[in-house]
């Protein structure tokens, strides 16, 4: 039997720190100092570089701590061997000693290891990792998260002067432990999850033969509570990079597509992907075969990109084989799959059957409405499968640049939407993570087109949590510039809007990084963040749209979408996972039909990153983006009219520069014709 995949594990509550009473929570500047005395002693700590082979130990160490101490079983499968943690616990340090005698002076060199970061402060510091061994266990086990229960030499000292003294021990702030050691069976380390939040509610079936007819728009589902407000901005943190060289990422067979996905534009939807189409009269189901080609974005006279994808509709297997895929249908035609939710099926019968392919089709040969049920239970298949893109493999362990998850295929550097873990997990659910790792944790290969319960996935990203600030009364908000530049943009042009004299409150808002390498499940990925920008004007009207911007509010969509898996009922039939995109489509599509073939699956999957990524990580000094619009390369809002672009002032629009135009071009206004549903209600 070969030995079983390493694991990397993330442990995200830490109660470290890296102040005390105003000072450092680490060695002082004295301490630091190199400089032999007189008689050309040497007495100084050092930090010890993150990743070094001292602290590589340290890792490894606490990870089979971690293992041990939530699931034996599995910790007698690894002995130690292939088990590291990502990092030590947030706020700690490893510092060595030296100590090295002067020319001629008795006395033997010598170097001790020192852990600083327990919020006792610098005194109590760690002299070991059996000495760290117990309050790490407990940073690990304990639910409560209360200092007393840790049996650790500081915190029994701590806790016996705290209680002689009759004052309340410091608590730690409540932060997730997650990590990427979940099997098919149990997920003995990541902490457990609540249901998910409720669907949006189904429309009305659809009564056409063919295709689905006008049902009635699903209820939205109930926003969120606004952001939160502060009052002044948090400084940026570097980003996670991924586990592994970037030259490995470089080395994927790169492609225009990906380059064109991660910049954004018209390119919303990715080949392979399940998406709401009209290719007809109707909406319908269907896959993305190909999308725009890459390239400066062509817009016409009438502001329609003359890009567009190519789709094919998911069909019973009576008719798929002689279906063909529609060429030439445009963003206005298509809706991602999360903004809608499927109708209930027309056929009673079918709806005692879960699968496409238990579904005896002959049997319903000329019945009414058949396509249309058939591109539904299809589509909820898919919603509740996956198969990951682009193996790297690295240390043991097999890595990912992508993965098809449900509907969405999803690349290492895109930002998805999280689901809330369960109640008192520090996510609130309006969170996003940046994906800097994908990989799979199975203990042993599974066979392929087999359900289970969980993905046997994970994924390791920085969470961002979107602040508000009062525009006017703090300083201007940075918003990192190694974020996704969708993002970036998105947030920029939402600050125009919100900081607005119009709106209500005017405010800014920028993007806090709340955990560092946070490690999930593939599963508890709610889907991909879109653009507001491109999508409310379609989903809601391009009129609600012009009202929000005018008023000065922001009509947030990644919050009104739905959760993948829902539709597919994943909780209850579990996570089918195939060895490529095309087993889960099966016969709904012509039996000559393959992604593959143009590269989908070897050839185009993988990293959706920055070229200057691998430069922007090395450096230390990192640039920032302005989010007021007030610096000098920012779009002024001028007091003119322009005929063609959106109104933000009571019919006074937007007069971009010329960078900031052909950006709308791209990402709105191209978009905003005749951008009314007819036939489905959107959200």
């Amino acid at each position: 039997m070969d030995d079983p995949p390493a694991l990397i594990l993330s442990l995200d509550w830490s109660d470290g720190t890296t102040t005390w009473q105003d000072g450092v929570n680490g060695p002082t500047e004295e301490m630091l100092d190199v400089t032999p005395d007189e008689k050309g002693n040497q007495d100084y700590l050092r930090p010890i570089e993150p990743y070094s082979k001292k602290e590589i130990s340290w890792l490894c160490k606490m990870a089979g701590w971690l293992v041990e101490s939530k699931d034996p079983e599995m910790y007698k499968q690894y002995k130690n061997k292939k088990i590291c943690l990502t990092s030590l616990p947030e706020n700690y340090r490893l510092y060595e000693h030296v100590k090295q005698p002067g020319p001629g002076t008795e006395g033997k060199a010598r170097i001790d290891t020192y852990l600083y970061g327990h919020p006792k402060g610098p005194r109590k510091r760690y002299r070991s990792a059996a000495d760290f061994q117990p309050h790490f266990v407990w940073l690990a086990t304990d639910p409560s998260k209360n200092p007393e229960n840790c049996k650790c030499r500081v915190c029994s000292a701590s806790t016996t002067t705290t209680r002689k003294n009759t004052t309340t021990p410091a608590v730690a702030t409540r932060r997730s432990l997650s990590t990427a050691a979940n099997s098919r069976s149990s997920t003995p380390i990541a902490a457990p999850a609540a249901p998910a939040a409720t669907a949006p509610t189904a429309p009305t079936a659809p009564t056409a033969p063919t295709a689905p007819t006008a049902p009635t728009a699903p209820t939205a589902p109930t926003a969120p509570t606004a952001p939160t407000t502060s009052t002044a901005p948090a400084a940026p943190i570097l980003p996670t990079p991924p586990p592994f060289p970037f030259y490995f990422l470089e080395q994927l067979p790169t492609t225009p597509e990906r380059i064109s996905y991660a910049l954004g534009g018209p390119y919303i939807f990715r080949p392979g992907e399940l998406v709401w189409c009209q290719c007809t009269e109707a909406w319908s189901l269907g896959i993305i075969v190909s999308g725009p080609e890459a390239g400066p974005l062509q817009v016409t006279n009438n502001s329609q990109p003359q890009q567009s994808y190519t789709v094919q509709v998911l069909k019973s297997p009576l008719d798929a084989a002689m279906s063909t895929p529609y060429p030439g249908i445009t963003v206005a035609s298509l809706r991602p799959w999360l903004a809608w939710s499927t109708p209930d099926l027309n056929n009673i019968p079918l709806r005692n059957i879960q699968s496409y392919d238990d579904v005896v089709w002959e049997q319903f040969h000329g019945v009414r409405g058949l396509e249309v049920d058939a591109s539904i239970m299809k589509s909820r298949d898919i919603d509740s499968s996956f198969n990951l893109v682009d193996r790297i493999e690295y240390g043991g362990c097999s890595y990912y640049a992508g993965v098809f998850y449900g509907a969405e295929k999803l690349y290492i550097g895109d930002a998805v939407r999280l689901k809330r873990l369960n109640p008192s997990a520090p996510t609130s659910g309006l969170e996003i993570m940046v994906i800097s790792s994908i990989q799979d944790v199975r203990l042993q290969p599974s066979p392929s087109n087999t359900r289970s319960k969980s993905t046997d996935v994970a994924v390791v990203g920085d969470v961002y949590m979107l602040l508000s600030y009062r525009a006017g009364e703090a300083p201007s908000p940075l918003l990192p510039d190694w974020l996704p530049q969708r993002l970036i943009r998105e947030t920029t042009l939402r600050n125009r809007v919100t900081s607005m004299p119009t709106s209500p409150q005017p405010i800014l808002s920028t993007w806090k990084l709340v955990h560092a390498a946070h490690t999930i499940k593939l599963e508890d990925i709610k889907g991909r963040w879109y653009e507001s920008s491109l999508l409310i004007p379609f989903l809601k009207g391009r009129e609600h749209f012009q009202q929000t911007l005018q008023s000065g509010t922001w009509d947030e969509v990644a919050t009104q979408m739905n959760e993948m898996g829902n539709a597919g009922a994943a909780s209850s039939r579990g996570w089918c996972r195939t060895g490529k995109r095309n087993d889960v489509l099966t016969t709904s599509v012509p039996p000559s039909f393959s992604l593959e073939r143009g590269g989908i699956e070897h050839g185009m999957e993988g990293l959706a990153l920055q070229q200057q990524s691998n430069q922007m990580l090395q450096n230390t000094q990192r640039e920032m983006v302005d989010l007021t619009g007030d610096d000098e390369d920012a779009e002024a809002i001028q007091q003119q009219h322009h005929e063609g672009e959106y109104g933000l002032d009571g019919g006074v629009d937007l007069e971009p520069d010329e960078a900031f135009m052909r950006q709308m071009a791209e990402d709105v206004a191209s978009f905003l014709k005749d951008p009314g549903d007819s036939f489905y209600g959107s959200l």
